[in-house]
């Protein structure tokens, strides 16, 4: 196969990668996985904590995910307890005050 053929196959090749689309839509490939992660990044700064990323990515991105969702639901969870927490001692102040 001469050059100008196997690029033709490498760019064909490309334009299928960039077609396919993962289990969410988005399509596949490094770059719509870091828009995903940027995404997911920006909404736990925001503080949503139900965000995760999908758990169907291998490789390096699978593991960058697994982490991700790990860290997110450790601080979901770290949330829930400090309002819980909160509630019951505005509770306790609310009381002392009130006797």
């Amino acid at each position: 196969m001469n050059g100008e053929a196997s690029a033709d196959v490498a760019v064909s090749q490309e334009k299928k990668r960039v077609r396919r689309r993962n289990s969410n839509g988005h399509p596949e490939g490094d770059e719509s996985q870091q828009a995903v992660i940027l995404q997911a990044l920006l909404s736990v700064r925001n503080g949503d904590f139900s965000v995760r990323l999908p758990v169907v990515w291998t490789g390096l991105t699978g593991r960058i995910a697994d982490t991700f969702n790990e860290i997110v639901a450790a601080n979901q969870q770290m949330a829930e307890e400090l309002k819980r927490l909160g509630q019951t001692l505005g509770k306790e102040w609310k009381d002392r005050s009130t006797s």
